[in-house]
């Protein structure tokens, strides 16, 4: 009995000592996604304010409000670049790796993988879109180098530029459609993850905390 006993006793010590491992491993991947989840919070919201800075000028072109004035305020540049988002994945790649998942490891995956597969593939559409109408410009009009070396405004620039930013149906077009695909999808996207991430960032302080 007292060897049964002292196999028991050492058993649950080497179980103890395997869940404190589990848990101090745990801890730091923990600390590591408050940290990953601050870099990428940053990303997101330098999106969020490009995005925001461009809407109003959007908005005119989606209501055909389009006046040589907005020239000055970069009408020629709303299909001249967009967000491109490179995650900080260290962290949540560690959480996928454990063997026992908890809802907060569930959540913060979850979180992860709605901004790998939702927010990434609608930046790369919005990418695609912005690159198919330089390469269009490249490949159908003269003014192309004019327009790529230089601020366009209503004093720079050709009148067949001008002409083409102001009056093109086709410009019009993809200018709505990059619209659609940003301010109806990809902007109120960013604002929920933000949320999410301060959420979930909240609750990981909370169990920080604790164990310190």
């Amino acid at each position: 009995m007292l060897v049964v006993v002292g196999i028991l006793i050492a058993l649950q010590i080497n179980n103890w000592n395997e869940q404190r491992k589990e848990q101090n491993r745990l801890q730091n991947i923990y600390s590591l996604i408050y940290i990953d989840m601050e870099n990428d919070k940053k990303q997101l919201i330098k999106n969020l304010e490009y995005n925001n800075q461009q809407q109003p000028v959007f908005n005119k072109v989606l209501h055909d409000s389009i006046t040589p004035e907005l020239l000055d305020q970069g009408l020629s540049r709303l299909l001249g670049g967009s967000s491109r988002t490179i995650l900080n994945k260290t962290g949540v790649n560690q959480l996928r790796e454990l063997q026992n998942k908890d809802s907060l490891t569930l959540k913060i995956i979850n979180i992860y993988d709605v901004m790998e597969n939702r927010m990434l593939n609608l930046e790369n559409r919005i990418s695609n879109e912005i690159t198919d109408h330089s390469e269009y410009v490249r490949d159908h009009f003269e003014w192309y180098p004019e327009w790529i070396n230089n601020t366009i405004m209503q004093d720079v620039g050709s009148y067949e530029l001008h002409n083409y930013f102001l009056n093109d149906k086709v410009y019009r077009n993809r200018v709505i459609s990059v619209y659609q695909q940003t301010y109806n999808n990809y902007v109120p996207l960013l604002n929920t993850t933000l949320e999410s991430l301060t959420n979930l960032q909240d609750e990981l302080k909370g169990i920080l905390n604790k164990t310190k």
